[in-house]
């Protein structure tokens, strides 16, 4: 029933969102006539073969495109759920309950971009770690290949010392294998023009760094102006932008640093916990979501996949309180709610209305959804942090004592 609304949403009030499929059907259509190296460049070369599939599905057609691209993302969000389902014994799970809400609260954009494969992949390579490690390594490696960031998950993903070689392995072969393959039919610039695609971007209206400009300018329309950048992202250009921009970057920075340090210490452990390593995991991204200069609302989509595959642990401890895990879950899920009533149910607000109700409403839910992006993430560092201690003891995880 969830995934039914969706749809209709998708194809009725939220039409707008199906924006990028159209875009990813345009590129591949004109793929035979400029050549790999000039498709589709702020992505992996991967991508490119991937958004393949529906086009071949569809005949070629743009609607045919359209009703393939929706088709495959709800057969893999289909597909993860019924792993999550045998995960958890079989059983009605809080685990389950968790991603199908989840991505309903998303809304029909879970269907209308790629976001959902990496999720997907990061999630399967947390269930899958501790039984067949070599499949971790892989998934991870091939999540490196689609969207970049996975590849930092690799880390917290040898932190298992029992198949750390195999994972390894898996990731080098699968990760490394893509990118030859990326070298040798699209050539060096275009494997690295997802990289200077990145850099060369400005500060994104949804970033964290842009909050505060945001609410400025909900205050004085006139002084900061919100425009399409040739970034196919909507940027805000003004007072103070520069230098938010540099603020953004020393952030990327220190967040790095603080990966490393979880890192190291998940490393140190003589053997982390699934819900341990998750919880590393599910930093990285929260992470890497808040210090980068852009945000996009499918970005939260990452959360999901590691947080449904940790919440197969028990929900509630031995006692019946609600663990760590449980909590995060209901978070995520009103930073869901709300990025879906941001985008798109608002989004006009932030660019097209400066003087209405609707600007002043999208504005508000931006800064509460970026707030609680910040306030999330920065209790979930705190948690991890603990839950790497050697002397963390070994009990249920409970919402005061992480493990």
């Amino acid at each position: 029933m969830t995934r039914a609304i969706m749809v209709l949403l998708a194809l009725t009030i939220e039409n707008v969102a199906t924006g990028d499929v159209s875009y990813y059907w345009r590129k591949i259509d004109a793929l035979g006539h400029v050549g790999l190296a000039e498709t589709l460049n702020e992505y992996p070369t991967p991508v490119v073969w991937m958004l393949a599939i529906p086009y071949a599905i569809g005949f070629g057609s743009q609607t045919g495109y359209l009703i393939a691209f929706i088709a495959l993302m709800m057969l893999l969000d289909a597909a993860f759920t019924f792993v999550l389902y045998r995960a958890a014994g079989n059983r009605r799970d809080p685990a389950v309950l968790f991603w199908l809400f989840f991505v309903f609260l998303i809304g029909p954009l879970s269907y209308l971009r790629f976001d959902l494969v990496p999720a997907v992949l990061a999630g399967l390579s947390l269930l899958v770690a501790r039984r067949q490690p070599w499949l971790t390594g892989a998934l991870t490696g091939l999540g490196a290949a689609i969207k970049l960031w996975p590849a930092l998950l690799i880390f917290p993903f040898a932190g298992y010392r029992r198949g750390r070689r195999a994972t390894l392995i898996g990731f080098v072969v699968a990760g490394f294998g893509l990118a030859l393959i990326s070298l040798m039919t699209g050539g060096p610039k275009r494997l690295f023009s997802p990289l200077t695609w990145q850099s060369d971007r400005g500060l994104q209206i949804e970033s964290l760094w842009a909050t505060g400009l945001m609410f400025l300018r909900m205050i004085d329309p006139a002084t900061w102006v919100v425009a399409m950048s040739r970034y196919q992202a909507f940027e805000v250009f003004g007072p103070a932008v520069g230098t938010w921009l540099v603020i953004s970057n020393l952030a990327t920075f220190a967040g790095l640093i603080v990966m490393i340090a979880l890192y190291v210490r998940i490393l140190r452990l003589p053997e982390p916990s699934t819900g341990v390593t998750g919880l590393v995991v599910l930093s990285t991204v929260a992470i890497m979501i808040i210090t980068n200069k852009t945000l996009s609302p499918q970005y939260l989509l990452w959360l999901g996949g590691p947080l449904a595959a940790v919440l197969i642990m028990r929900a509630r401890d031995l006692q019946g309180r609600l663990t760590v895990y449980a909590r995060l879950g209901l978070q995520v899920l009103a930073l869901a709610l709300l990025t879906h009533l941001v985008y798109p149910l608002t989004y006009f607000g932030l660019y097209g209305d400066r003087h209405g109700a609707l600007f002043v409403t999208s504005t508000t839910l931006l800064v509460l959804r970026n707030l609680g992006l910040l306030v999330f993430t920065i209790a979930l560092v705190a948690t991890t942090w603990r839950a790497t201690r050697p002397s963390s003891p070994a009990r249920p995880l409970s919402a005061r004592s992480p493990r």
